[in-house]
């Protein structure tokens, strides 16, 4: 559906193209062949960032992801994760200067990219792209019923949704979150984060002290 969206839309040059080798066994040629069936799906004959999913076969398939660098239709390489337990993998990934880009999971109840990653991919230049900001529902089902502070009011939260994306964006190593969208008014949520300024560091260790507070 991306693909034809793109083709039709005459898009492609409008969007940053992102896609993964996503495989739970196999060998470097399956890699090989998904990245091509990729490129026909999404009717392109280039990606900006094609990242190996959940670390399987990471040097192996970052070979060919190189290799297609080299050809010209990638543009970055990157490495992701929805997991703590492959935090400190990811670390020596990057302090290896194998990846450019770094997909991982970060959001008010599981900070623990924090301690070394965040550190890891400045020190390194590797941008930061951060999954599940929500902690899969978890945050909404903490603040049901909850007011939205006033003071959260000074840098443009009027949702539940911006107050979570907002504080994980204020991180100053974060360069892009994808959270899960299911309905347009969940996009509309989503983009308004972009509005008014991001919350400062002082601000964001207040927001940590509410939702803990609850």
């Amino acid at each position: 559906m991306v693909g034809r969206a793109l083709d039709e839309l005459g898009a492609r040059d409008k969007c940053f193209l992102a896609t993964k080798t996503s495989l739970r066994g196999g060998d470097k040629q399956d890699g090989i062949d998904q990245n091509n069936q990729s490129f026909i799906d999404l009717k392109t004959d280039k990606f900006d960032l094609l990242q190996v999913h959940n670390h399987r076969g990471t040097d192996m398939h970052l070979d060919t992801i190189y290799g297609l660098k080299e050809e010209g239709k990638v543009r970055y390489a990157g490495l992701t994760h929805s997991n703590n337990s492959l935090n400190d993998a990811a670390v020596d990934v990057m302090e290896a200067g194998k990846i450019e880009f770094l997909q991982c999971q970060y959001n008010m109840f599981d900070r623990s990219i924090e301690d070394r990653v965040l550190p890891a991919a400045r020190d390194n230049g590797v941008a930061v792209m951060i999954n599940v900001p929500f902690g899969r529902g978890r945050v909404f089902q903490t603040t049901q019923g909850v007011e939205i502070p006033e003071w959260a009011k000074d840098f443009g939260v009027d949702s539940w949704g911006k107050f979570f994306l907002k504080y994980t964006l204020g991180h100053p190593d974060v360069t892009v979150i994808i959270p899960g969208t299911i309905y347009p008014h969940h996009g509309v949520d989503n983009i308004g984060v972009l509005k008014g300024r991001l919350p400062t560091q002082a601000e964001r260790n207040r927001m940590v002290a509410f939702i803990e507070g609850l």
